[in-house]
């Protein structure tokens, strides 16, 4: 019983620990990137409305 709960435990530890790591390289990335932002942070409204003022090409 003791073993299954430590490996349960350890498992979902690791677990959450390597998907973080992921999702912080996947983020980091995106960042270098310069993507769009996301439209609730304040620069991103900024930036999605600058581009809807400028006439399109």
């Amino acid at each position: 019983m003791d073993f299954g709960l430590g490996l349960l435990t350890f498992g979902t530890l690791g677990f959450v620990a390597v998907f973080g790591y992921i999702n912080a390289r996947e983020t980091e990335k995106r960042r270098k990137q310069g993507g769009p932002k996301s439209a609730l942070s304040r620069d991103g409204a900024l930036e999605r409305l600058a581009r809807m003022q400028t006439p399109a090409e």
